[in-house]
């Protein structure tokens, strides 16, 4: 190798070095420069995604507690009573609210608007673990619709 080396013009020599020089420069970027660029800003897309998910984790973990210490203090209230308060806080009026026993309240309510119904059942069902055994919903003249709801307590 020296031999053919020593046989280059030094012009030659000079092209040859400045060649090589730039074929290490383009190699590094190629093989070195460029991968570690594309894994920097992948662990950065990563790392944004995590930090979303963490946030719902925590804001979902603050709703359990705060749905559970609800419920909890719910839980030695009778189901009649435990309705009651949750339709009063949602704005509701009951025209018939009873309990033939067993764990069991019939409700009706002569008008609500579908999307605050929904609401408080969801609320029912979600927070309270209150079981809704049967619904009837029948539309009034208005945008309000009347309901016929059996409840029940569902297992905690």
């Amino acid at each position: 190798m020296a031999l053919w080396w020593k046989e280059r013009s030094q012009r030659e020599q000079w092209l040859l070095g400045l060649m090589g020089g730039l074929l290490l420069v383009v190699l590094l970027w190629l093989g070195a420069w460029r991968p570690a660029v594309a894994a920097r800003q992948d662990a950065m897309a990563r790392h944004g995604a995590a930090v979303l998910a963490l946030g719902q984790v925590r804001a979902m973990a603050g709703e359990i507690k705060a749905a559970e210490a609800r419920g909890g203090a719910a839980q030695g209230l009778p189901l009649i009573e435990l309705v009651t308060q949750r339709a009063q806080a949602a704005g509701l009026t009951m025209e018939r609210l009873e309990s033939p026993g067993d764990g069991v309240v019939e409700a009706r309510i002569g008008a609500v608007r579908p999307a605050v119904l929904l609401g408080w059942l969801a609320g029912l069902e979600g927070n309270d673990a209150i079981i809704i055994d049967r619904l009837s919903i029948s539309r009034n003249a208005d945008a309000s619709v009347a309901v016929n709801l059996t409840l029940r307590r569902g297992a905690r």
